[in-house]
């Protein structure tokens, strides 16, 4: 066994009441393509669905199969949204000793290849760990699947996972702790509007926003009263044209501003997306090119 080393992320992760309507209207969209599909029974993992592939990284989509277990717990709660953040690392049992010493604890392990972590030791955010290497994810080799559609907008790059959070500094310390990498960037002035810290996942960033309270509808079209993983960042070339082009075909707009655009959820099969036209501040990407 080595030690603990993130490699990037393995994908975002969305839990929805419909998978195939969620495929459809993100392919749509925002070219979004499925990679794989499975249907799982076992109470750890418990839907049916699987990875996809959107601008250069990948989304998870599970539709709920098991009642009473948490998948199915989270869509009847929150009516589907972004679940988790799934890193690839290293070696899962490395990852399990390091993150034990932290006090970490194992909530779920449904496989040799995967675990889940505890969310009360990680601040209310849900994360998977995981060694496997898919078959079918082009970053083990294979090639990206073809456009079934023609997409609405063209979509450069999965730019960040954002997750609101009740004090972002502090969790972003403690989740570089974690991971192994390190805050990219912070904005002292953020509102919760914007993302106020971000830390590398290697190849993308995860954004921390504060808790948005009262004002969550408004900013994110859903109301987000505790700390989770809660936003999809796609990056497109000219966020304008792009905005312009979703109203036109009668995709709704939560909010609009000079460098973000709010999907509304309810379009996307309850998948919470935001439009950005550049990478943010120290992301991995921008660091290698």
């Amino acid at each position: 066994m080595g030690d603990h080393q993130l490699r990037w992320t393995f994908h975002s992760t969305a839990m929805v009441a419909d998978y195939d309507a969620a495929i459809s209207t993100l392919g749509r969209y925002f070219g979004l393509r499925v990679l794989e599909y499975s249907e799982s029974a076992v109470p750890e993992v418990g839907r049916r669905g699987g990875m996809t592939w959107v601008g250069d990284n990948s989304i998870e989509i599970g539709q709920p199969l098991v009642a009473g277990a948490g998948a199915a717990k989270f869509v009847e709660r929150n009516g589907g949204g972004v679940h988790s953040v799934a890193v690839q690392v290293a070696d899962v049992e490395a990852t399990i000793e390091h993150l034990g010493a932290l006090d970490v604890a194992v909530a779920a392990r449904p496989d040799p290849h995967f675990f889940f972590s505890d969310p009360r030791t990680t601040g209310g955010v849900f994360f998977e760990w995981a060694d496997i290497e898919v078959a079918e994810d082009p970053r083990f080799g294979a090639p990206e699947p073809a456009f079934l559609v023609e997409p609405l907008l063209e979509v450069a790059h999965h730019a960040f996972i954002g997750a609101v959070v009740d004090d972002p500094v502090r969790w972003a310390d403690r989740f570089c702790q974690l991971l192994g990498t390190e805050v990219t960037f912070e904005d002292r002035a953020a509102g919760p509007d914007r993302p106020r810290i971000g830390l590398s996942l290697k190849d993308q960033t995860l954004a921390l926003f504060a808790l948005p309270g009262e004002a969550s509808t408004a900013l994110w079209g859903r109301p987000y009263r505790r700390s989770r993983t809660h936003l999809i960042g796609l990056s497109v070339p000219d966020l304008d044209a792009a905005a312009d082009r979703l109203a036109a075909a009668g995709v709704g707009l939560v909010r609009r501003a000079d460098d973000l655009v709010v999907v509304e959820p309810g379009a996307t099969g309850d998948v919470a997306v935001a439009l950005v036209d550049r990478l943010l501040p120290g992301d991995p990407r921008t660091a290698a090119g």
